[in-house]
């Protein structure tokens, strides 16, 4: 019976530690734990899960390791823009926003405690985070001008070094500072009116220096226009007199050419007729010798030995008879020289 009471009591007694001694730290948080008595806050952060902690000697805190956002904006019952005064005496509203965390270490650990050194609780870590901001962002962007704003390089670089300086002044508070953004810019209404004005200004003397270039650049068409067609006239003048000249050369050429084929063709011709008449003439000398040689030597066979009877018989052949009647009774057709002298007559002797 004793042994179940103390067994009891010692359930009973886990239970109570359990619930009083036992606190646990969400997936999303890291827990600091500090010691009531003299110790303070311990350098380390708890991970998520369950800690011991001894009720009334240690307490333990949450912490938001996450990535924190500032809003610098205009509420419906807070405004809590950054508000440039310029040196024009216009007032620009910069809508901010200045992304933060608790500060790691090299290892990528969470630095809670030292945030917890200096403020205690998260919610004063995100009021002295905001109210830096505000301070660091006015300091920095005050040196701006109004029409200084939309150059959006210009801005570019104050915000970067509104983030280093925001930076380096929250670093020893256990803050990283992230980034910090222009979201939107709110000018002056007589600032935007004078603006307005001044562009449509400058809009009109830019379109009159456009419109006095676009005259100037007309006119330098037209004379080069004009130019051009006179270039244009004149060599085609040019050409057309070329192009006659060459014609005329050509002509002479041609009638020169003309002139001399013609004298050449005569004198060839000339020259051909007379050697034609030339070689005829020595042809025909040769003829007249040949056939002198040829009527010598007839006449030399004449004079031989039976020439007479050659010459008879050409005689004959080429003596033309009519009808003659030859009586065999009367002389012997076979006598040549009786024949002959019946024939011919005296003729035959």
């Amino acid at each position: 019976m004793i042994t179940r009471i103390v067994a009891v009591a010692l359930v009973v007694a886990l239970l109570v530690a359990f619930l009083f001694c036992v606190q646990k730290v969400p997936l999303n948080k890291v827990g600091v734990v500090t010691d009531n008595f003299g110790a303070g806050v311990q350098q380390v952060d708890r991970e998520p899960g369950y800690h011991w902690i001894w009720p009334g000697v240690q307490s333990l805190s949450l912490w938001d390791p996450t990535l924190q956002v500032i809003h610098l904006q205009q509420e419906e019952n807070e405004d809590s823009r950054v508000h440039i005064r310029g040196k024009d005496q216009y007032t620009t509203h910069l809508d901010m926003t200045v992304l933060y965390r608790i500060r790691r270490d090299a290892g990528g650990k969470t630095q809670a405690w030292s945030a917890a050194k200096k403020f205690g609780a998260m919610d004063r870590l995100h009021e002295i985070a905001m109210r830096n901001s505000t301070k660091v962002i006015w300091e920095v962007m005050s040196d701006m001008a109004t029409e200084e704003f939309y150059d959006s390089q210009m801005r570019t670089r104050h915000s970067e070094r509104a983030h280093q300086t925001l930076n380096d002044a929250l670093r020893e508070e256990g803050v990283e500072v992230l980034d910090v953004l222009v979201r939107k810019i709110d000018y002056d209404n007589n600032f935007e009116a004078r603006l307005l004005e001044k562009q449509l200004l400058e809009q009109d003397q830019l379109l009159q220096s456009s419109l006095a270039k676009a005259e100037k650049e007309k006119q330098v068409t037209e004379k080069i226009q004009k130019e051009t067609e006179a270039a244009v006239k004149r060599i085609s003048e040019e050409r057309e007199k070329e192009v006659k000249t060459l014609l005329a050369d050509k002509e002479k050429t041609l009638r020169m050419t003309e002139g001399d084929t013609g004298l050449y063709t005569t004198e060839v011709l000339t020259t051909a007729d007379r050697y034609m008449k030339e070689r005829t003439a020595e042809g025909q000398l040769l003829v007249d010798q040949a056939r002198a040689k040829g009527e010598e030597a007839i006449n030399s066979a004449y004079q031989q030995v039976g020439g007479d009877f050659l010459l008879g018989k050409r005689m004959i052949e080429n003596v033309e008879f009519g009808e003659i009647e030859i009586n065999t009774n009367l002389w012997n057709p076979f006598d040549i020289q009786e024949t002959l002298r019946k024939l011919l007559g005296a003729a035959a002797k």
